[in-house]
């Protein structure tokens, strides 16, 4: 398989594609303004201790406090094992407590992040865990390679320091696996030294920018190439390829016209990441929704059709389906509780067909997750590590219309709900009229066909109400621009007077005069006179005569 990196880099934002045989297969994102704060170090502040669930929260000088469990907590090496089991957190940790934690999860929604006290030091080829004293080696090298390193960390390991041996450690000798353990060790000495000089919650150490922090974690002899559209992050790059000792000649910056991304069609897989629905080849599909608890996906057969029985297109359906949700896990970066429902399946020989083909294509996924068995109603539930909000959270926000429901109310419903507010607002104030504004197409339909509507209003309250539109609002925004005497509001809703020359757009003929035509602006509704043989024109027209709803003008 071969493996190419892509880096893009703009004004205030990063982004990095992974493509595995030309095929985009992991996205990451850093903005200026969103940036991840995983892998970070700060000295923090108890701010409460909750017995009741084991856990604490505690200030790191971020916007939300952070949220620390009972058993992420480094208890004092003094205590005795039988102590430690039974430890409650209101005797390990007080309010008003400084403490030196690391972030293992961004904050999420209305959540603040995680966080741990064992801290932990990634370098290239080994991890530093300053509180802990063992020693541990990657499980996805083989047992031969796992004993030589291992045998190589007892050597050079500090005394009272754990480390951990990393994938990319297995062509690596002694004197280079001392040399990343230098660069460690020296990383944590400054770390100590910023942690001694401070006292209030505040950062301490950054991680990595994310370019360096996927070369440190990813790069290995499959990828073939590294393209990147900025010549500082080459720079970079090689840079930080070098000091690690890794020799790559391929390493190339983009010339080609417009955009890297677009080039290598990266811009069309993110803006597919983002919707619901994703295509299978056959004509399925699967629907992807995010909730507050889990993500469920459902797979479909849709336009799919098959010369064999229905059990052989369900069963190929939901194979290509696996693989399929496997791939969305990764790119989309959907963690947490997953739940899917495959197409029913009734041999038990199928069901068992589609988990293995699952559970394969998962071992390609390098972040840790979990798969149940079908469950008797037919689904099939997995977590996978949960980090970041994903790709959803780093390039969108809830809908401002729906706050993230997927639905928004109909015209009709809102039409309803603003004439309630419209008759409390007029009934509950002693004023005698009022000026309302509305977005424009709801305004239309509280007026009503010649203002019959909006009479009835008046009539019901018996109050002055005129209606005006304002595109800016939202559907169901609603804003009491004006209330005092009948007067006072018709001054202050006419938007012309007489005698006002405005440039209109005829847009529509007037039904009861087949001459004349019909222009609005901000809902306000305007005759025009003889206008009808200027349709679809602009023209310069002179107010002659205005109401509360509507003028008459004609062209000069």
């Amino acid at each position: 398989m071969s493996k190419e990196m892509l880096v893009s880099s703009g004004d205030g934002e990063t982004r990095v594609a992974i493509l595995d045989d030309s095929r985009v297969t992991e996205l990451y994102f850093d903005r200026k303004f969103k940036k991840s704060i995983v892998g970070n170090i700060y000295v923090g502040r108890v701010e409460n201790v909750l017995p009741s669930l084991d856990a604490a929260f505690v200030d790191i000088g971020e916007e939300k406090n952070a949220f620390l469990y009972i058993n992420e907590i480094a208890l004092d090496m003094d205590f005795e094992e039988s102590e430690e089991t039974h430890k409650k957190i209101q005797h390990i940790l007080k309010p008003n407590q400084n403490i030196v934690v690391q972030v293992t999860k961004d904050p999420m929604k209305s959540k603040g992040a995680r966080l741990t006290t064992f801290i932990s030091i990634p370098g290239r080829y080994l991890v530093l865990a300053p509180f802990n004293d063992g020693i541990g080696v990657s499980r996805k090298l083989n047992d031969n390679e796992r004993e030589s390193l291992r045998q190589i960390a007892k050597e050079i390991k500090p005394k009272d320091y754990g480390i951990i041996v990393r994938t990319a450690a297995r062509s690596a000798d002694k004197n280079i696996l001392k040399r990343d353990l230098k660069i460690l060790m020296k990383t944590w000495n400054e770390i100590q030294r910023r942690i001694s000089r401070t006292s209030q919650p505040s950062l301490v150490i950054n991680e990595q920018p994310v370019v360096l922090r996927i070369l440190r974690d990813m790069f290995s002899s499959e990828f073939n190439a590294i393209h990147v559209d900025s010549k500082e992050t080459k720079k970079d790059i090689s840079r930080y390829l070098g000091n690690i000792g890794v020799d790559f000649s391929k390493l190339y910056l983009f010339n080609g016209p417009g955009d890297l991304f677009e080039y290598f069609n990266v811009n069309e897989v993110i803006e597919s990441a983002i919707e619901k629905r994703v295509w299978l080849k056959s004509g399925g599909f699967i629907v992807i929704d995010y909730g507050e608890a889990l993500t469920s996906i459902d797979v479909n057969t849709g336009k799919y059709t098959s010369n064999k029985n229905a059990s052989d297109t369900i069963l190929r359906t939901n194979l290509e389906a696996a693989e399929a949700i496997c791939s969305q896990l990764k790119l989309r970066d959907i963690g947490g509780l997953i739940v899917i429902d495959f197409i029913d399946m009734t041999s038990e020989k199928d069901k068992q067909k589609v988990l293995e083909k699952f559970r394969q294509c998962l071992e390609k996924d390098k972040t840790k997750t979990e798969v149940l068995n079908f469950s008797k109603f037919g689904l099939l539930e997995m977590t996978r590590k949960n980090v970041s909000d994903g790709i959803l959270g780093a390039l969108c926000k809830p809908c401002p219309c729906c706050s993230g429901t997927g639905f928004v109310k109909s015209e009709e419903t809102i039409k309803y709900e603003i004439e309630r507010k419209i008759k409390t607002a007029a009934i509950k104030n002693p004023e005698k009229a009022f000026l309302f504004k509305l977005n424009t197409s709801i305004a239309c339909q509280i007026i009503g066909q010649g203002g019959r509507n909006l009479k009835l209003l008046e009539s019901l309250t018996k109050k002055h109400i005129i209606v005006k539109g304002d595109d800016s609002l939202p559907m169901d925004g609603m804003i009491i621009a004006a209330k005092g005497t009948f007067k006072e509001i018709e001054d202050a809703a006419k938007p012309f007077k007489i005698g006002d020359q405005i440039e209109l757009l005829i847009e529509e003929t007037y039904l009861h005069n087949s001459n004349d035509a019909l222009a609005r602006t901000d809902g306000y509704i305007i005759q025009i006179i003889n206008g009808k043989k200027y349709m679809g024109k602009r023209v310069t027209a002179e107010i002659i005569s205005v109401s509360k709803t509507s003028a008459v003008a004609k062209i000069i």
